[in-house]
């Protein structure tokens, strides 16, 4: 039952995704997600054609 109610959550309340920076490599694109995760927000590091897409999970 929990797994229903996790998804009629998600259907109803959608996260977004914000890039902020995209940079060139993996080591920079880490420390600035641990810069976002510091001031109190969730992010995710995605590849990118040329380098690495940092951005902010908004719920």
């Amino acid at each position: 039952m929990p797994s229903i109610a996790l998804r009629a959550f998600r259907a109803v309340f959608p996260l977004f995704a914000y890039p902020v920076a995209t940079v060139a490599h993996e080591a920079e694109a880490r420390a600035l997600a641990a810069l976002l995760v510091a001031q109190g927000k969730r992010a995710t590091i995605q590849r990118a054609e040329q380098g690495f897409t940092v951005s902010e999970v908004a719920a």
